[in-house]
């Protein structure tokens, strides 16, 4: 059950989950994944920058052991990938696991994209080689681990097999 189809569903979950932790989960994630989602398929990395705190730090594996830190490095990267990926869409699997702090949750997801566009200037400050564009599709599943302070994202880690998709975008033989 994807939470973009079912919104109230995430609204409930976040309910019992403050229960059961006797209401200490924040009233600032209610929401939040339905919310994130959203921008994150619709390629809204202004509406996604509103939900992190200005120091975000942001690990992918497609970075290859880099990261981003704050937001101007991270809307960087999320308009080479935007542009490499113009169909990426992500789907819930399942509701987050919320940390018992209240302060963190993590989200299994099934994405899809295809590599249309060209992947060059990553990182900015020493680019590895351009990734040209190959037409072929990843379709694979991942998990995402956010810590928030003050309501908003202040670190994302993203997490699958890289390569897995790496494979599944022709960019190394198939095994």
């Amino acid at each position: 059950m994807s939470t973009t189809e079912h919104p109230d569903y995430l609204a409930e979950t976040y309910s019992k989950a403050r229960a059961q932790l006797d209401g200490s989960l924040p009233a600032a994630l209610d929401g939040f994944m339905t919310r994130w989602f959203d921008a994150v398929n619709a390629q809204d990395i202004d509406a996604q920058l509103e939900m992190c705190t200005d120091d975000v730090y942001v690990e992918d594996p497609a970075m290859q052991g880099r990261f981003t830190r704050g937001k101007d490095e991270f809307r960087r990267f999320a308009e080479i990938t935007y542009n490499a990926f113009p169909d990426m869409q992500f789907a819930e699997i399942g509701a987050p696991y919320l940390a018992l702090d209240g302060d963190s949750l993590a989200v299994r997801w099934r994405g899809t994209a295809t590599l249309t566009g060209d992947i060059v200037g990553w990182p900015p400050e020493n680019p590895a080689p351009r990734v040209d564009a190959t037409g072929r599709k990843f379709d694979l599943e991942g998990y995402d681990i956010y810590q928030f302070s003050g309501g908003r994202i202040s670190t994302w880690l993203i997490r699958y097999d890289n390569l897995e998709m790496a494979t599944q975008l022709g960019l190394l033989p198939a095994a």
